[in-house]
């Protein structure tokens, strides 16, 4: 704008007066318009089941406010800042669905981020796929084999990544009757499905004596677990999580349920729930889960660093609401706008370099590599910590090239 003033000022001699105070009024009525234009946002809409996850809600949105931190503090994207318009969907369909509109028509998000319920998931893909709107999803809850939900949807985590690495760990126990509890919802039946059928592959031998399906938020653990010590199992698979989870350990535990089985079970190790139960586990439990992490090597910086903001350690949620917005920032760049075919296209392409290593998204699933850490479980006097554990890239099980 300086520019187009100083060449006004210095032709003002050789053009008539009125001719230069016109050029000069449009000069003064564009600038603000201009810099406005400047620090317009590229507004980010996030929803998330924050009252009904509030656990995992404060962590993800840990995880997501250090990336935007990174981002503006390195002038944000494509020299704009970077907003982010936050809301809790609620626990339906309809409420997500709602939720979603209006961060896109009211709120004019560029992108949509978060999610937590399968259901809400689904319901907001359905609505961002048809409205051409690029959507990055924590978790997806369909099966990976059946390839994209649609071209505008990308997800963090598979439930692939959770069962199947689970699974090559149990093949190695030496137990046959196996007895299986998960939610009844679409993340509770597909990765017990998973986890059934590698397990079944890698050990012909092994019998499914049961499988319950309480539903979500409401499970009867002093039933469920009286229905399945009838069936003498000699290990658990259980998909359960949030108060479901709590509640189903300390009904087995008041039963003698879990002593000397083997139980596995995704995302029993995250911190949230290992600080609420972790003290009270009997019997072995084999998870995925949130080892203590190093402050060494080329990713110390960001430990330290968040360590020192949040006075915590990130955990798997936190790397979820990281990765997510990351994966967002990348594409915007890569796109060069927000033009919303080219940052889908672009979700497809980047590769970030994060904590973890080189995470990227597969073209034909549009599931991320993102894995989990699978071990042990040995309780402490307060909680119970991951031991023996190992970091499962999720590209195996996702049919990366």
């Amino acid at each position: 704008m300086r520019m187009y003033a100083k060449f006004i000022l210095e032709k003002k001699k050789n053009m008539p007066k009125h001719t230069f105070f016109i050029l000069l009024a449009f000069v003064m009525f564009l600038s603000p318009a201009m810099a406005a234009e400047k620090t317009k946002p590229v507004i980010i809409g996030d929803s998330f089941p924050y009252t009904a996850f509030t656990g995992e809600g404060v962590l993800y949105k840990k995880g997501w406010t250090e990336a935007v931190r990174e981002i503006n503090a390195n002038g944000g994207l494509l020299g704009h800042p970077v907003k982010v318009v936050s809301r809790d969907h609620g626990a339906t369909p309809e409420e997500g669905l709602r939720v979603a509109q209006d961060l896109v028509i009211r709120e004019k998000a560029d992108v949509l981020a978060g999610t937590g319920f399968a259901s809400i998931t689904n319901a907001i893909a359905n609505y961002t796929g048809k409205e051409k709107i690029p959507f990055v999803t924590m978790w997806n809850t369909t099966d990976a084999a059946d390839g994209k939900q649609n071209d505008y949807m990308f997800s963090v985590i598979s439930s692939e990544s959770l069962s199947v690495p689970l699974a090559d760990y149990a093949a190695k126990l030496k137990v046959k009757r196996w007895a299986l509890i998960a939610p009844n919802f679409a993340y509770g039946r597909l990765v017990l499905k998973k986890f059934k059928e590698r397990l079944k592959k890698l050990r012909p031998d092994v019998v499914f004596v049961a499988e319950r399906f309480p539903t979500v938020g409401k499970i009867n653990a002093a039933g469920e677990v009286m229905s399945l010590i009838k069936e003498k199992p000699e290990a658990i698979f259980s998909g359960l999580f949030a108060s479901d989870f709590t509640a189903f350990v300390r009904a087995g535990n008041q039963r003698n349920f879990f002593d000397d089985k083997v139980i596995v079970a995704p995302e029993a190790g995250r911190r949230v729930y290992t600080k609420m139960v972790g003290k009270e586990l009997r019997g072995t439990w084999c998870v995925t889960g949130d080892p203590e992490v190093t402050t060494e090597g080329p990713a110390a910086a960001f430990y330290e660093g968040f360590e020192k903001r949040f006075r915590s350690q990130p955990d798997g949620y936190v790397y979820a609401g990281y990765l997510i917005y990351k994966f967002i920032f990348a594409a915007i760049e890569k796109a060069g706008s927000t033009d919303p075919d080219k940052v889908a296209k672009a979700l497809e392409e980047v590769e970030l370099t994060t904590p973890l290593g080189i995470i990227r998204m597969n073209p034909q699933n549009h599931r991320s590599n993102y894995g989990t850490w699978v071990g042990r479980l040995q309780p402490t006097e307060t909680s119970a910590k991951l031991v023996d554990w190992e970091y499962k890239d999720a590209a195996p099980y996702l049919d990366f090239d």
